[in-house]
């Protein structure tokens, strides 16, 4: 600077669109510099803000001096800030939001170094493929293509479509491989934190030191001495979840996402930012190259290569010509005759049983954790509910409790109904858990485990589980779709879903794909080894195109299918959604506002090219004592739909309520 400004603009994690204006005292004058936190006073509280610019001018007669300076030096670099400016703008969300979303959460409260108590190291308990292996043509022609990419120096995107067991993991490790002979860094994202020791094991066993692991369940002392290692250059290859993405490596050459069709990459709080997108920018800014590898991709990827928009590399065989699993769909209908609804059909039972035989492994698949999926009155028709959320409460047997799965509230099962008061309460529908119980009676033998957000909440039990299943200690494994993606077990000869329909009657557009996707996935368990694999799909509906096509392994029949399913109702990826939600403890006061918004957006959208659908309430229409109504705009692309958007929402006043703006909702 050549003169010494006199206030700074400083970025708050407030719901505000643009930064707010502090003085700088005389003596931080010479000190202060972008890209440095500061603590500064908020409605008489001291508060960590972001030194995002500088200007000499107020903005207003009283403006409050800045507190102190927390870092000796900038901890955001120019990149950083102009990655979360974008961010902020495409999100609509405010600049200190953004930048909050990408430290992780002791810098939030203005720490700085903190002493770590777990291993620095992260020695795998076993070498997995330490050496390169040989590539087979398809994964060579891919590894040359995206390697060609990286010598330009010049950003781009690849989707690696890949079928499941075809090797995309050791095409990723050989990419990341010619990246540190020249000293560049990379960063691999996985959707679950249950893939993230399996990845981080392959990876390590690599790569020894080099690796760097960033995902919400590390320890805050652990997630900031990673960072610092990654800042400093001492880690090159970043291995993490959905916030990996931000993660400050010097010289970035390369990003992964693996199984980007996953709705875990998107973040469902503000900013509630899709990491395709945030990767695609920041291999813009930073000219690197994004892989986006999946055996089923997202519809929106699969077209933008269609488009010319990415480039498509096909990995179409298993390694070693192994073949795919024979998937066998189960009609359920013929199951049923007239009793309660059938956990096991006859030919999942006798396939369990003769894989116990053969001293195989089994995973039982059913994405629906809990015992049974509600109590149910067959006198009056009372549903036991939260009362906080418009939800169905679920029972855990272990537990003996009725749960809600929204905000985890929990009570003892009535031995009365609440509306009659009467004892015909039964309970309906079935979880993970149910499943377990029916395994345990119908196979006394078998040692059975089960893999679910309630069995997983202790650390570590995520690898705790896989490691006994890996060492073939557990026979059957009952999971939801944690167990579904990424796992390699060759001894899992049999893959049992037990119903393929628990997401295909959803409200959304994205039901059959979501189905498809995850058919898909927890198919591609099965044989992996040298033992043939078979998977059984128990269904309702089993000529729905989403099933056919992932029984025949056939992404391209899905996707013709779909895409003309999308293009008749002018859905992603012809065009672009934003959903505006508004909640507050009155129904009566959200329902008010919400019409208001919609009748003030409404009136402007027909003379533009967008459409605004709704208002309505949202799927969970109460949550934790908020009552939620949404609306959605539709337009031809997120930029023009945010431009028109902005002003509109600035201008709207909001009463008794909360606006939440989710961009591309999943």
């Amino acid at each position: 600077m050549t003169e010494v400004s006199s206030y700074a603009d400083i970025a708050l994690a407030f719901p505000s669109f643009s930064p707010f204006q502090y003085a700088i005292p005389q003596s931080l004058k010479k000190n202060i510099e972008i890209g440095q936190r500061v603590f500064v006073p908020v409605r008489n509280r001291k508060r960590v803000g972001y030194v995002v610019g500088f200007s000499q001018n107020p903005a207003a007669e009283e403006i409050k001096d800045i507190e102190s300076i927390i870092d000796a030096r900038p901890i955001l670099d120019a990149s950083f800030l102009e990655l979360t400016r974008w961010m902020s703008d495409y999100t609509l969300c405010s600049w200190g939001q953004a930048i909050e979303a990408a430290l992780p959460a002791p810098f939030k409260k203005g720490k700085w170094l903190m002493t770590s108590r777990s291993a620095k190291s992260h020695k795998p308990a076993e070498l997995l493929n330490p050496k390169p292996l040989l590539l087979t043509a398809h994964q060579k022609k891919a590894f040359d293509v995206i390697l060609n990419k990286i010598h330009t120096g010049e950003a781009g995107q690849f989707l690696l479509h890949g079928i499941t067991g075809s090797g995309k993991t050791e095409v990723y490790m050989q990419l990341i491989g010619e990246l540190l002979k020249k000293s560049k860094s990379s960063i691999v994202l996985v959707p679950e934190i249950s893939l993230t020791p399996q990845a981080v094991e392959r990876f390590v066993s690599r790569f020894d030191e080099e690796v760097a692991v960033i995902h919400s369940r590390l320890s805050p002392a652990r997630r900031v001495e990673e960072w610092h290692r990654i800042r400093e250059g001492r880690a090159r290859v970043v291995v993490g979840a959905r916030s990996a993405i931000f993660s400050p490596v010097r010289d970035l050459g390369l990003i992964i996402i693996d199984e980007e069709h996953d709705t875990s990459y998107k973040q469902d709080e503000t900013p509630r930012y899709q990491t395709r997108t945030v990767a695609a920018k920041r291999s813009e800014l930073e000219k690197a190259v994004v892989v986006l590898g999946s055996a089923t991709p997202s519809l929106e990827s699969y077209f933008a290569s269609q488009t010319g928009e990415i480039t498509r590399l096909e990995l179409p065989e298993r390694i070693e010509k192994r073949p795919l699993p024979e998937v066998q769909v189960v009609d359920m209908r013929r199951e049923a005759h007239g009793k309660r609804e059938p956990i096991f059909s006859r030919v999942l039972e006798e396939q369990v049983l003769n894989t116990l035989t053969k001293k195989e492994q089994t995973i039982l698949f059913l994405n629906r954790r809990g015992f049974s999926t509600y109590l149910h009155c067959s006198s009056c028709g009372y549903v036991a509910s939260c009362n906080d959320c418009r939800v169905g409460l679920t029972y855990h047997f272990d537990k003996a409790k009725l749960v809600c799965h929204s905000c985890e509230y929990t009570t003892v099962p009535m031995r009365l109904c609440p509306g009659c008061q009467k004892s015909n309460l039964h309970y309906f529908g079935i979880g993970t858990q149910k499943v377990e119980e029916e395994a345990r009676r119908l196979f006394p033998g078998a040692r059975i485990g089960r893999m679910d957000t309630d069995s997983t909440s202790r650390k570590y039990s995520h690898e705790t589980i896989l490691n006994q299943f890996k060492k073939r200690e557990i026979d059957i494994l009952i999971g939801t779709q944690m167990i579904a993606k990424g796992h390699d077990f060759p001894y899992v000869s049999l893959i049992g879903v037990i119903s393929a329909d628990t997401a295909l009657h959803l409200p959304d557009f994205r039901a059959a794909e979501r189905t498809f996707g995850i058919l898909t996935q927890v198919s591609g368990r099965a044989g992996r080894g040298d033992i043939p694999g078979k998977v059984l799909v128990q269904s309702y509906v089993p000529g729905h195109y989403a099933i056919i096509a992932a029984k025949d392994h056939n992404y391209l029949e899905f996707y013709e299918k779909e895409i003309i399913f999308r293009k008749e109702l002018e859905m992603p990826p012809f065009r672009s959604l934003v959903q505006l939600i508004v909640t507050g403890s009155s129904e009566k006061e959200v329902v008010n506002q919400i019409l208001r918004l919609s009748y003030h957006l409404g009136e402007e959208a027909k003379e533009k090219s967008f459409r605004v659908l709704g208002p309505a309430p949202c799927v969970i229409s109460k949550e934790r004592g908020q009552f939620r109504w949404n609306l959605y705009v539709k337009g031809p692309s997120i930029p023009e739909i945010n431009a028109w958007l902005t002003e509109r929402i600035r201008a709207f006043k909001k009463v008794k309520i909360s606006l939440t703006i989710d961009v591309d909702p999943q």
